[in-house]
């Protein structure tokens, strides 16, 4: 009996999030309420420190780069970061003081920012 009760309420719990989930339509976040590409901001990472680049990349031309800066943008104060890139041989090393761009969740700089731009939705 306690068996059987414990298996319905399970399936009311998987229910539940299952109507949730369908609630919040396309890209919708998650199981666990995910971030959407509408909850991150566009900024700029100043880097301040960079590994020596290698004499050679591994077999298939990559190197690994690791970089430490500031993160700058809206709503954010200057936060310093570090990260790692996989660049080929043929990509420019970076240099102290260039700019790159990246993506951050308002907030939460330090743990939650990546390289790269913001997807702009096309013009309808």
């Amino acid at each position: 009996m306690l068996i059987t009760i414990a298996f319905a309420l399970m399936l009311v719990v998987l229910l539940a999030v299952f109507v949730k989930q369908r609630g919040r339509g396309p890209g919708g976040g998650g199981l666990f309420g995910g971030a959407g590409a509408g909850s991150f901001v566009q900024g700029t990472f100043t880097v301040t420190g960079v590994s020596d680049r290698p004499d050679a990349g591994d077999k298939n031309d990559q190197m690994f780069c690791t970089v430490s800066g500031t993160i700058v943008g809206p709503d954010t104060a200057p936060t310093d970061v570090y990260g790692d890139l996989v660049l080929t041989g043929k990509t420019p090393w970076p240099q102290i003081g260039s700019d790159m761009p990246v993506v951050y969740k308002p907030g939460k700089a330090e743990t939650s920012w990546r390289f790269g731009d913001l997807q702009v939705p096309p013009a309808q």
